[in-house]
């Protein structure tokens, strides 16, 4: 083998790897191309009741309590009966008034003696769904551990020893509610009210006594116990691709108005004249743009305060249109009255945008309030807080098809 041909060799060697390096490094670059990688954020969800008649409760049950306090032998246990009235105000936290009371026995000063008074306690509680909390909101959770601590006033009359004796307390105890439907709950529950040394009419070394009590009975919830969500993250996601959706209308729309309608006349042995054949501007044209707003507020965002722009701007390229701004609200939450000084309140934002930010004229526009009486978005409740728009031409104009 000659020098030419080793170095012929070599060079179809080098040729092969350098092919092969190049296909490697496309496929390479192929795969990243078609990489795709979702990234969704997700946001804190509110919860919110439609009504403030919901999530209401009242209770009644009955059980035993017994006085921690100065006596001989053996605790003494008597009848106890309780009624409670309260709200949840979030699935995590409420309130109520409660009222517990009975009979309190007690051995003193010997075991053969035994002392009789009534007794009454008026509390203020807070309530914590700790399972809510713990384990994420779930309105069908048949069992909830609801830890409560609060004040109250405890009254005891009938004593041998005193007559009455009256003492300020603190409450504190656990609730387990049983679900049975939205509408009832079985419940048990222990709890103290720590009271003053006096309150047995007995005043010894201790600094405080305690009334402790076993209770269980039915609960009844008043409008249902259902929060309904809200996730304004996802939402301005939503609105986000609705936003795009209108900007790329719009663009097709601009398009198409630059393409002019002409009839060329045919040829002819005379010079053909170019005829243009002009259009009515049509009666009316959809306005794709909308104004959204946050639960109960007629506040424009400065997000959406881009469609108002894209309006204003609309109607400063077409200024032979005039236009109807209609405000809604969802109709699950308020009145149907107080829906519609809302959906008032935010059309008249958005026509006060329009005028005193971006120079329309006032009597180029008018106001529409429809509250939650309709719904332009029957499939989606939270996109009807919204206010919409429609033009109306100003002057001859034709409502045939294109």
């Amino acid at each position: 083998m000659n020098v030419r041909q080793i170095v012929v060799s070599l060079f179809a060697v080098s040729a092969v790897f350098s092919v092969n390096e190049i296909k490697a490094q496309n496929e390479i670059y192929s795969e990243e191309e078609i990489m795709i990688v979702d990234f969704v954020p997700s946001g804190k969800t509110y919860y919110y009741s439609p009504s403030f008649r919901d999530n209401w409760f009242m209770s009644v049950g009955a059980g035993t309590q017994t006085l921690l306090s100065e006596h001989k032998g053996r605790l003494q246990f008597s009848l106890a009966l309780a009624v409670d009235f309260g709200k949840w105000f979030s699935p995590y936290w409420g309130a109520r008034l409660a009222v517990s009371g009975g009979e309190l026995r007690s051995r003193y000063p010997s075991e053969n003696d035994m002392v009789y008074y009534k007794d009454v306690v008026v509390s203020a509680d807070f309530l914590w769904d700790m399972t809510n909390t713990v384990g994420g909101y779930d309105p069908y959770r048949v069992v909830s551990v609801i830890p409560f601590i609060g004040v109250s006033t405890a009254y005891a009359f009938k004593n041998s020893f005193s007559g009455k004796t009256f003492s300020m307390a603190g409450t504190g105890g656990v609730r387990l509610n049983f679900r049975l439907c939205r509408y009832a709950d079985l419940y048990v529950e222990g709890k103290a009210h720590v009271v003053s040394d006096s309150f047995n009419g007995v005043v010894h070394s201790k600094r405080a006594e305690a009334i402790f009590s076993v209770l269980g009975g039915f609960a009844v919830n008043f409008g249902g116990t259902r929060f309904k969500s809200y996730n304004p993250v996802e939402e301005e996601f939503a609105m986000d691709a609705m936003n795009a959706k209108v900007n790329m209308l719009r663009a097709s729309l601009d398009s198409c108005k630059k393409v002019k309608n002409k009839v060329i006349v045919a040829p002819a042995p005379a010079p053909v004249k170019e005829v243009v054949v002009e259009k009515l501007k049509p009666c009316s044209v959809e306005l794709t743009s909308a104004v959204r707003f946050a639960i109960n507020s007629s506040e424009i965002t400065s997000e959406e305060m881009v469609n108002v722009y894209n309006v204003a701007q609309w109607m400063k390229n077409n200024p032979d249109y005039k236009v109807i701004v209609t405000g809604y609200a969802d109709k699950d939450t308020g009145t149907s009255g107080y829906n519609e000084k809302l959906s008032r309140s935010r059309a008249d934002a958005v026509v006060a945008a329009l005028v005193q930010q971006y120079g329309i004229p006032s009597d180029r526009l008018s106001v529409e309030a429809e509250g939650g009486s309709m719904q332009p978005y029957p499939d989606n409740n939270n996109w009807n807080r919204v206010v919409v728009f429609r033009s109306i031409a100003d002057g001859d104009c034709s409502d045939a098809a294109d």
